[in-house]
C-alpha cells in the first residue's frame, strides 16, 4: 500500500522561530528539512504496516512566529489543501504553538467534509535543539496520518501534540513549559499516542459525524470538497471588569469599524446591567455580540442569573455555552464573512453561532421544577 502525505510548513517554534542566540540557531533545522526528519518514521511504518509513505513538502510560510499568523494564512492553508486534495492521502501542517488553536478551529470551519486527515502539529522546543519534541510530534503526526484501522480512521482536522489527538475545534494551549502543551477543551480527546495509538471510539465517532451530514456527503475528490475559507475578523474581543466604561463599544464601532463583539463577562454570561442599553443598541445596528464567561471551566448560557436571563428574553446577545475562545472567535469571523456577502442575515448569524457545526459547542438548558 502507498500513502502520499503533503507536509505544509508555516514557521513557528518547530522551525526555529524563537528568541535565541546565534549558536542555538546553528542547531535548528530549516523547515525544508522536515521530510528528512521523518525518514526513520517512514521506514518504521513500512516495516510494521507495509505502507510506503511518499512525502512532499510545501512551505506556505517560512520565517514567521505564530503570533503573527493572520486570517489570510487560514484562507491560504484551506485553499492549498483543496488544490492538493486529489494528489495526497493526508496533510500535516507544522505550526507555532501560540495560535495553533485558532488555526485548527479555522480550518475545521473552512473545510466541511474532509475524507482525509489534516493534522496540525508543532513543538515546544525547536527542531535541532537539545530536548526538542519536534521529531516525536512529527513522527506521531505521520503515524496518525497513515493509520489503517479495521474501524474508522482519523479524518478531518485534528491536532497531534505530545500524547494527545484533539479535534480541531477543541485545541487549547494549556502550558508554555510541558511537552503535553495542549488539551481538549471541555471534553475528552480523540485519542492518546505513545508506544501505541489508543483511540477513544466514542470521541472519534462524534468527531467524524460532522464530516458527512444530511446537508453534504463526504468529499471523495476536490470537486466535492466544500471549502468556505473567508473570514471577516473585524471583531473586538473584550474582558469585562467592574466599572468598565460602556462607551467603549460605541467607540469601537464608530472609530474602528468593528462589526461584531466577543465579551468575556461574569458568571454564566452575566454582564453588568449597565451594559443592557449597549446590547440593545448593538442589536438595533445588527452587530452580533457573543458573551462568554471568565471562568476557565464555566458555561455561558444566560440561564442562571437575572442579568443573563434579561439578555436571553430580549435576544440581545449570543451565549457561547462551552465554546473555547479560539472556536467562538474563528466561527464568528467565518459567519461574519457570509453575513457581509449577504449569504446570512444578522438573525441567521445569531442562530448559527449556537448550532453545533463542527463539534465546537454543546448547548445545555437548565431543568426547571
Amino acid at each position: 500500500m502507498e500513502k502520499k502525505v503533503l507536509l505544509i510548513t508555516t514557521g513557528g517554534t518547530i522551525a526555529g522561530k524563537v528568541a535565541s542566540t546565534k549558536k542555538e540557531n546553528e542547531l535548528i533545522k530549516s523547515s525544508n528539512e522536515f521530510t528528512e526528519v521523518l525518514n526513520d518514521a517512514c521506514i518504521s511504518i513500512k516495516a510494521t504496516q507495509n505502507i510506503d509513505v511518499l512525502l512532499d513538502h510545501f512551505p506556505l510560510v517560512e520565517d514567521i512566529d505564530s503570533s503573527d499568523i493572520m486570517p489570510q494564512h487560514w484562507t491560504d492553508l484551506a485553499l492549498k489543501i483543496k488544490e492538493s486534495y486529489d494528489n495526497f492521502d493526508a496533510f500535516i501542517v507544522t505550526h507555532g504553538t501560540n495560535t495553533m488553536g485558532y488555526t485548527a478551529a479555522a480550518l475545521s470551519f473552512a473545510l466541511a467534509n474532509l475524507d482525509k486527515p489534516v493534522i496540525i502539529t508543532g513543538s515546544q522546543v525547536p527542531a535541532g535543539m537539545p530536548g526538542s519534541d519536534a521529531k516525536t510530534n512529527l513522527e506521531n503526526s505521520l503515524r496518525v496520518a497513515t493509520l489503517n484501522r479495521r474501524k474508522a480512521n482519523v479524518k478531518g482536522v485534528v491536532a497531534v501534540f505530545g500524547s494527545h489527538i484533539i479535534t480541531g475545534t477543541k485545541v487549547k494551549k494549556e502550558t508554555e513549559f510541558d511537552y503535553d502543551a495542549f488539551v481538549s477543551f471541555g471534553g475528552g480527546s480523540i485519542g492518546r499516542i505513545g508506544r501505541m495509538i489508543d483511540i477513544n471510539e466514542d470521541n472519534l465517532l462524534k468527531h467524524l459525524k460532522y464530516l458527512e451530514t444530511a446537508r453534504f456527503p463526504i468529499a471523495l475528490t476536490s470537486k466535492t470538497l466544500i471549502c468556505e475559507n473567508e473570514f471577516d475578523m473585524r471583531i473586538a474581543s473584550l474582558t469585562e471588569f467592574p466599572g468598565m466604561d460602556e462607551k467603549i463599544f460605541e467607540t469601537l464601532v464608530r472609530q474602528n469599524n468593528i462589526k461584531a463583539f466577543i465579551l468575556r463577562a461574569f458568571g454564566a454570561g452575566d454582564p453588568s446591567t449597565r451594559l443592557l442599553p449597549v446590547l440593545e443598541n448593538l442589536k438595533k445596528e445588527k452587530i452580533p455580540i457573543v458573551i462568554t464567561t471568565q471562568a476557565p471551566k464555566g458555561n455561558s448560557n444566560f440561564q442562571v442569573n437575572e442579568s443573563g436571563q434579561k439578555i436571553a428574553e430580549r435576544k440581545l446577545a449570543i451565549p457561547a455555552f462551552d465554546m473555547s475562545i479560539e472556536a467562538m472567535t474563528t466561527k464568528l469571523g467565518w459567519l461574519m464573512a457570509k453575513y457581509n456577502k449577504g449569504i446570512l442575515t444578522y438573525e441567521q448569524v445569531c442562530e448559527e453561532m449556537i448550532v453545533d457545526i463542527r463539534g465546537e459547542i454543546k448547548v445545555i438548558h437548565e431543568v426547571t421544577m
